[in-house]
């Protein structure tokens, strides 16, 4: 399996469309080919905590002609959270908070 149908099922059981043009975009920006053979040594955490904050503007779900196809931005969201953690990056997408540290100047 190459490392962009990997990325293609992993986003079919989420539920999400992404396309091909994008994800080898993508995963240029972290220097990976996408017709390269997924291995063990092979790391995509880079890929997807970079992408996921593009998915979180789609919606939800959509329906048409009677076929609905939805995924659960939380659970997304929970694991772009959990990527920025392993990673030690920021969670961009959570919200930020304003901390007095005025007390530290003194």
């Amino acid at each position: 399996m190459t490392i962009g149908e990997y990325i293609q099922e992993k986003f079919s059981l989420w539920s999400v469309e992404y396309s091909d043009g994008m994800v080898a975009a993508e995963l240029a920006r972290v220097n990976l080919n996408p017709s390269e053979t997924i291995t063990n040594e092979i790391n995509l955490d880079n890929f997807f905590y970079n992408v996921i904050p593009d998915l979180i503007p789609m919606p939800t779900s959509i329906s048409e002609g009677g076929f609905s196809i939805s995924y659960n931005k939380a659970t997304l969201l929970k694991y772009y959270s959990m990527l920025a953690r392993k990673l030690g990056k920021p969670d961009l997408l959570t919200e930020n908070t304003i901390t007095d540290i005025t007390a530290k100047w003194a």
